[in-house]
């Protein structure tokens, strides 16, 4: 969809799309995201690349998935005007249905939301709902019925947000470090 069909949602922001080259100016509200999620789960911090190591890494990743899966997307919130900081930004991959697990049935494609993050200063004014929505009309055009969410643990916010808009919980992802016990 054109970022001209995308419809301003909330008064002060508009949502727009995404190209590949563009990533870069998504690098604050991506570091927001990457700061909550440490302090939601302070067991893995120890493991925690650099904020510059782990944005590099995302970045690339991100700019690969857009790279080989032509229907994946980026929408972000950017407060108004053509000079007006981005707010927050939705990352959506579209790929094939069947990866999805062996006893289930999922559409094909299949969309995952890979990030959805608004920077902190601007939470609580519609933002995340708004990319939601149109990222849901974003699949609508592109013919997939469903969508898997991750979500870090701690982060019940973004359950809550998710569970409000028909998301139900279906796995759990535990880590576990594993060495040699002697």
């Amino acid at each position: 969809m054109p970022d001209s069909e995308i419809p301003p949602v909330c008064a002060g922001f508009e949502i727009l799309t995404l190209s590949r080259g563009e990533l870069e100016v998504l690098q604050p509200i991506w570091r927001s995201l990457y700061e909550h999620h440490l302090a939601l789960t302070p067991y893995m911090r120890e493991r925690a690349r650099s904020p510059e190591e782990a944005w590099r890494a995302r970045r690339d990743v991100e700019q690969g998935w857009l790279a080989a899966e032509p229907l994946s997307f980026v929408l972000a919130a950017r407060a108004g005007g053509e000079d007006g900081e981005h707010l927050g930004y939705a990352f959506v991959r579209v790929r094939p249905g069947a990866q999805f697990a062996t006893s289930w049935r999922a559409s094909d494609p299949l969309a995952e939301l890979s990030i959805l993050a608004v920077v902190p200063a601007a939470r609580g004014r519609g933002i995340g709902s708004a990319l939601l929505d149109a990222v849901e009309a974003r699949l609508g055009e592109l013919g997939v019925a469903d969508m898997t969410i991750d979500v870090v643990a701690g982060n019940e916010g973004a359950l809550r947000l998710y569970e409000r808009r028909g998301a139900q919980r279906f796995t759990v992802q535990l880590v576990q470090r594993v060495g040699c016990i002697f």
